[in-house]
């Protein structure tokens, strides 16, 4: 809303603002895998009757946030391997959807700014320092999600990757946990900035189509395979 020139922002509605608590609280652990939410107690948090608490569960259910059973039960939804296995794959070809987009509108400065990152990213490569190198990482796609030109496409991403980030958290799970992964990531990134770089789309989407592969969850079993 914008009156004489000043801009001001449209407080959220109650529903809204307990949407994102507990979205917030479910991706932070705070609420359990599996724990039973009471919407009376959300409401008395809030101080508030019930109508704004189960819009908000049914949009996080719809989100697959929760689950509401037969019984009406309303249940922290727990993510399994295989289902962050398939919202990899969903990744993947939004990613290089957005990356397509993305080349043609990063400036220069966008592009110093991701050679920026990806040398802070090889620092933590070289230090091992896994949970950097990891958030880093996952800024560096962020950047790249953003310049796309669609916000929506943009928000589908990060959705998706806070849903992966929830059992990453749940499970003690680092897709960089071993070294031919994390070797593989740091290779990749210095490819994708070349392509970047260069503007070269094929390059970009063979990079990206590759990036996103199943050694993020298969390295340990394949190690385990050959010591047995």
């Amino acid at each position: 809303m914008a009156i004489r020139g000043k801009t001001f922002e449209l407080p959220s509605t109650i529903s809204e603002t307990i949407y994102q608590y507990m979205k917030k609280a479910i991706i932070n652990r705070e609420f359990k895998p599996n724990q039973r939410l009471q919407e009376k107690e959300i409401a008395k948090l809030f101080n508030v009757s019930s109508t704004p608490v189960r819009e908000a569960f049914f949009r996080l259910a719809a989100e697959d946030y929760l689950v509401i059973d037969a019984r009406k039960q309303v249940l922290v939804k727990e993510k399994t391997l295989e289902e962050v296995k398939e919202l990899y794959e969903v990744v993947r070809a939004l990613d290089i959807f957005a990356s397509k987009k993305a080349i043609n509108i990063l400036t220069i400065k966008d592009i110093d700014e991701l050679k920026r990152m990806t040398k802070k990213l090889g620092e933590y490569y070289k230090k091992r320092n896994i949970q950097n190198y990891l958030q880093q990482n996952l800024k560096i796609h962020d950047t790249v999600w953003q310049s796309c030109g669609n916000k929506f496409l943009y928000e589908t991403l990060s959705n998706l990757m806070e849903k992966i980030s929830m059992y990453r958290m749940g499970n003690e799970f680092s897709p960089f946990s071993e070294p031919h992964a994390l070797e593989k990531s740091y290779r990749d990134h210095l490819k994708l900035l070349k392509a970047i770089e260069s503007k070269n789309i094929v390059e970009l989407e063979k990079l990206v189509s590759a990036h996103w592969g199943e050694e993020f969850f298969l390295e340990k079993r394949d190690d385990s395979n050959e010591k047995s």
